[in-house]
């Protein structure tokens, strides 16, 4: 009873059937529910052929995707705080200077300070009381505008190596290879310091996979051997010898002593401002004479100026410069404006007001 009642379209038709035969009628089987339950239950031939592409459609997006991070490496994949940096803008803070030693920062322009005050705050701070590292090295951040002249371009690499008036000690000395016909020239060159001196047979050892790519810092290449080194072209790439990055010399020995004891660096960029970017110098180290430190600093100044894009002169590439060590946090902002050439107070560009026109307009207005 309670099966009917809930289900009463469900009889057993067949039985129906075989006594309509038993009285001599002929009847069709009937094999399923009637029309009107199908109607009720069957889905559309169209929504069904819908669904299976859908269900086609997800499992070639899962298919594309990428594997899942497992959570124990997460972790490790995420971008530095670094990376993560912004500029500093101070262009609408106030210009004067607090009245007392408690004030808000956010409210005032950061003070530039001197260079040899700033190197005397990071040796006291490095004396054997506290980080007891009185020879650290010191390095300059400068930060960098990468705008060009075209909108929504901006500078993809910058790098460069520098030699310094006062050398000083680094982590470590470069490898360099020289390739040159010349067996005088190849003589100079490990004389001077290189690790590998030739001609066409380093060539085709660099070829080979004999020396690797890693084994040297620079390749230092004589004019005479650059059809035969343009074959490494491929395996060099940034290391590939030209003009513009110095490597193609004709004084073999003193570009090797160059390139021995230079300092290399390379741009970093803000993941969230792509216009914003900053290079990291050692200079040199905190025992050594103060004149020599800002004479290296105006060396490395220089160097990066000249390394702005053609065509963007209404723009100033060095935003600000900060100065600080291997071990302490603390930086300490100094007027780089001082070391360059037309380079504006405090790095801001102000439009400059012509003092003859209000004259004008005020003598007109007196007229009328």
């Amino acid at each position: 009873m309670f099966t009917k009642a809930l289900f009463p379209t469900f009889i057993n038709y067949s039985v129906k059937t075989l006594q309509f035969n038993s009285l001599g009628l002929n009847c069709i089987k009937v094999n399923g529910v009637p029309n009107i339950d199908i109607v009720r239950y069957a889905a559309r031939k169209g929504t069904r052929a819908a669904a299976i592409a859908k269900k086609r459609a997800r499992k070639l997006a899962d298919q594309n995707k990428p594997q899942p991070i497992p959570k124990y490496l997460q972790r490790k994949i995420k971008v530095s705080a670094e990376l993560e940096r912004k500029r500093c803008i101070d262009e609408n803070w106030l210009d004067s200077q607090p009245i007392d030693n408690v004030f808000n920062m956010k409210l005032y322009r950061g003070k530039p300070y001197p260079f040899a005050e700033a190197i005397q705050m990071h040796r006291d701070a490095h004396m054997p009381a506290m980080l007891n590292d009185p020879s650290a090295l010191v390095y300059a951040n400068i930060e960098l505008e990468l705008k060009l002249k075209k909108k929504e371009r901006y500078i993809e690499e910058l790098s460069g190596i520098l030699n310094f008036p006062h050398e000083f000690q680094t982590f470590k000395k470069n490898r360099i290879v020289v390739i040159c016909k010349s067996p005088e020239d190849q003589l100079l060159a490990t004389d001077a310091g290189a690790s590998y001196a030739g001609s066409a047979t380093l060539v085709k050892q660099i070829l080979a996979g004999s020396i690797s790519k890693e084994d040297f810092d620079f390749l230092v290449c004589h004019p005479d051997m650059l059809k035969e080194v343009n074959t490494l072209r491929g395996i060099l790439g940034r290391k590939f010898p030209n003009t513009s990055n110095k490597l193609l010399r004709i004084d073999i020995a003193e570009a090797v002593k160059g390139f021995m004891n230079g300092v290399e660096y390379n741009l970093k960029r803000s993941n969230s401002e792509l216009d914003f970017g900053w290079v990291d110098v050692p200079f040199g180290r905190l025992d050594m004479p103060i004149e020599q430190l800002e004479e290296n600093l105006k060396t490395v100044l220089n160097h990066v100026e000249k390394q702005k894009p053609p065509n963007t002169q209404n723009l100033l590439f060095i935003i600000r410069t900060l100065l600080f060590c291997e071990r302490s946090k603390e930086k300490f902002k100094i007027a780089h404006w001082e070391y360059l050439p037309n380079y504006p107070i405090n790095g801001i560009i102000r439009e400059e007001v012509d003092e003859e026109e209000p004259k004008q307009e005020i003598a007109s207005a007196q007229k009328e």
